[in-house]
């Protein structure tokens, strides 16, 4: 994805996609893949937030995973590490879920929500 739209446009649809999952979290069937697509989501909004940021901050898009960490750490460093530590929380968080199947408690849903408020509101 190269543009800025379309960085912001993915990042509010990740969001969005995330809070409609609520709705099927009583479902006996779809509730713990439900969790885990949450987490997941949870997840690329934050890497799409923070592709949006470096392309405003005049950066290439990011060809990886690790390329985009290592710019965060030289774009934001010292300035941002609780959003840096949220942001690798986030992204284990979804391998986990991704490849282990592991299903997120409730509290570890509102952790990973509050992840993905502390890298919205510090990777600016």
């Amino acid at each position: 994805m190269s543009s800025r739209l379309s960085h912001a446009a993915q990042l509010a649809a990740n969001q969005a996609l995330a809070q409609n999952l609520n709705a099927v979290a009583q479902d006996p069937v779809l509730a713990d893949v439900s969790r885990q697509w949450r987490v997941t989501l949870y997840f690329y909004a934050a890497v799409h937030h923070v592709e949006l940021q470096l392309q405003a901050n005049h950066y290439p898009a990011s060809v990886t995973h690790q390329m985009r960490k290592q710019r965060l750490r030289q774009v934001w460093g010292p300035t941002a590490q609780a959003a840096l530590a949220a942001y690798l929380d986030l992204e284990h968080a979804s391998r986990r879920a991704r490849y282990e199947g592991w299903e997120p408690s409730n509290q570890e849903l509102v952790d990973a929500g509050n992840n993905l408020a502390q890298v919205l509101s510090d990777i600016i």
